[in-house]
């Protein structure tokens, strides 16, 4: 049975060693450490910046409204998932110029059957709600 075009052969697998996999696990848990040191800094200082109290403790009920809290922890969220992810590419991209591929942890072969349902539901979404878009500047 012929392969399909878009399938790699075993002369198109880069070489990795068992030590690669360890490189790019130390890798990955260092920027994870880094990134959320940073992005719990960054939120905790520009928190302070913006209202001009320290950020909100979670249980303090006494001195801290809900909303604060609340806020706080929204923007500390999105704060760490933006350097975790940035993190995260930098990483691979080193990883990437060190070895000549990307690590096998990183490598997707195959998009399962409810990926692909998914994929397909998405682009649907974006393709309505393109057309009432330019139905309503038009």
């Amino acid at each position: 049975m012929a392969k399909a075009a878009n399938e790699p052969t075993q002369q198109d697998e880069p070489k990795r060693s068992a030590l690669g996999g360890m490189v790019w696990g130390l890798f990955s848990i260092g920027t994870t450490v880094v990134a959320t040191k940073l992005a719990t800094s960054v939120a905790s200082k520009g928190w302070k910046l913006a209202t001009g109290k320290s950020a909100p403790v979670k249980g303090d009920y006494d001195n801290e409204k809900t909303r604060d809290v609340v806020a706080y922890t929204a923007l500390s969220s999105m704060i760490l998932a933006t350097t975790k992810v940035a993190a995260e590419r930098k990483a691979a991209e080193y990883y990437r110029q060190s070895t000549g591929h990307l690590p096998k942890a990183l490598v997707h072969t195959r998009l399962t059957r409810e990926e692909k349902k998914q994929h397909k539901k998405l682009a649907k979404a974006m393709a309505k709600a393109e057309r009432k878009a330019k139905k309503l500047t038009s």
